[in-house]
């Protein structure tokens, strides 16, 4: 009698408490979510991963320039005399 001896591989097993395969991932953080109280998204759950940061740096140079423009915007008035 031959046995297959087969690793402990957690993207095979089915425990969902160390599977990363399909969803179980995020379901552990929406777990997290629930004990802190906060609401669990995949937005969220990816920026935690860090699989959003070139959004993330994004969205922060959007607001820079926001700010930016906001600060010439009155300094333009005030030189033309409004």
């Amino acid at each position: 009698m031959h046995f297959i001896k087969v690793a402990i591989d957690p993207q095979n097993a089915s425990d969902p408490r160390t599977a990363n395969h399909h969803w179980y991932p995020f379901l552990r953080y929406q777990e997290e979510c629930t004990a802190e109280g906060k609401e669990a998204t995949v937005n969220g759950w990816l920026r935690s991963q860090g699989k959003l940061n070139h959004q993330i740096a994004y969205e922060e140079a959007k607001v820079k320039a926001a700010q930016k423009s906001e600060s010439v915007a009155p300094k333009k008035a005030e030189e033309s005399g409004e």
